[in-house]
């Protein structure tokens, strides 16, 4: 037999390697993966970041979170499903925000009728302009309530 057949047969083995069942798990996970990702390399860049100026790296960021090095390091490859805990300790660590819950409100906006003009207003960065009392239903146009004398 050649030497090249003789390695082939040491190397082989008939065990399977489950490359199938990885690719099933990777495409089962693939949803918080990509989230994952995205958060290491957020994480990476801040990091990055900070370093400069208080000294940031992987290793203390886990020091300060009271986790092993070893874990950052998973977290910051994206291979690691992260938990709500874990997102907010890094979050105050980092000083940074990773994921926003934005409330129900957030993304309406609302359409406000005055003397002719119209402008589009979007709840969370409206400012008070008046005392008068305004009706207004989200998705809807609205319409001043004072009472101006009219009759009838």
């Amino acid at each position: 037999m050649s030497k090249a057949l003789e390695k082939i047969k040491q190397i082989a083995s008939r065990d399977s390697s489950g490359w199938i069942e990885d690719a099933k798990a990777r495409q089962a996970n693939s949803a918080w993966t990509k989230r994952s990702f995205k958060i290491a390399v957020r994480i990476l860049r801040e990091i990055r970041t900070q370093k400069p100026t208080n000294g940031m790296t992987q290793k203390k960021l886990a020091e300060k979170m009271g986790v092993t090095p070893q874990y950052i390091n998973k977290v910051v490859k994206g291979k690691e499903n992260l938990t709500l805990e874990t997102i907010a300790k890094i979050e105050d660590v980092l000083g940074i925000s990773l994921i926003e819950v934005s409330s129900v409100m957030t993304s309406q906006a609302y359409v406000i009728t005055k003397a002719n003009s119209f402008s589009t207003v979007n709840r969370n960065w409206a400012i008070q302009i008046s005392n008068e009392k305004v009706d207004y239903t989200p998705n809807q146009y609205i319409g001043q309530t004072l009472d101006y004398g009219k009759t009838g």
